[in-house]
């Protein structure tokens, strides 16, 4: 294969030389991304993206060195780099708290009472939305933006108890020393609890993070069945008796439904 430089004049000038360089790290992201599970080597994506082996290399060390890409020197594989998981949650967080602003404004006003939208950050939650009820006593114990380990808090439960088993696990055991400053709770306290989380179909968490309030986390499912964000409602523990929590339960499962989840971006969940 012949040296393929971006040096060579191209017709454009300056700007062409630039815009293909653009198309071919995005052409070497998507490669990567296809193996992303197991790894792709250089010569590997060299011959898939058809770019001299000097090309590729020098677009992938870029692409590493701004977190894009990851390199792993002792088996010469890539994978994709934590930046864009950044990229990719700061999409996700506005598209869906946009989606499911609607239902959240019909859930506080059905109930009275704090609705939040929480997502999935890495091993933490991140609350994305917030709409307060009109009862007259009103919690909020999420401002938007807080960011917690997964596993602290119904919503957060939510999120985390219906992940596959091997990835809860290998939250848990990274989560497990962060969980003491939380009531010292340990992470088989939090396996405890998103078990019980699971059999319920929804986690509850009853003054253990904030006295005196009672919170209800409903995961909601995409396209593709995996979690991709959880709806809490919190109130005073006086006005969540079973009865209620059940019918919220309910309430958030029947507005979750009528959302069209197609809708999001490539048709599933993000």
């Amino acid at each position: 294969m012949a040296e393929d430089n971006d040096t060579t004049p191209i017709q454009g000038g300056v700007e062409r030389k630039g815009a293909q360089s653009l198309q071919r790290a995005i052409s070497l992201l998507r490669e990567v991304a296809r193996h992303n599970e197991q790894g792709i080597p250089l010569s590997r994506l060299a011959r898939k993206t058809g770019l001299h082996v000097a090309t590729a290399h020098r677009l992938l060390s870029a692409l590493a060195q701004e977190g894009f890409l990851m390199h792993d020197p002792r088996s010469k594989l890539y994978h994709l780099g934590i930046e864009l998981f950044v990229l990719g949650s700061a999409a996700r967080q506005f598209a869906l708290r946009d989606h499911f602003r609607t239902a959240l404004e019909r859930i506080a006003s059905e109930t009275g009472d704090t609705v939040f939208l929480l997502i999935r950050s890495g091993n933490d939650f991140l609350c994305i939305d917030r709409i307060e009820g009109q009862f007259p006593i009103r919690t909020i114990p999420l401002d938007i933006g807080i960011r917690r380990p997964l596993g602290i808090g119904a919503g957060s439960l939510a999120l985390f108890a219906f992940l596959p088993e091997p990835q809860f696990a290998a939250i848990l055991a990274i989560n497990a020393l962060r969980y003491h400053q939380y009531k010292n709770l340990t992470a088989e306290d939090i396996r405890s609890m998103a078990a019980k989380a699971r059999k319920a179909g929804y986690a509850v968490s009853e003054g253990l993070f904030y006295e005196g309030v009672t919170s209800i986390g409903v995961p909601i499912f995409g396209a593709q069945k995996q979690v991709i964000a959880a709806i809490t409602v919190s109130s005073i523990s006086q006005r969540m008796e079973e009865k209620r929590r059940r019918e919220i339960v309910r309430l958030v499962k029947k507005v979750a439904r009528a959302e069209d989840l197609a809708s999001l971006p490539n048709g599933r969940s993000l």
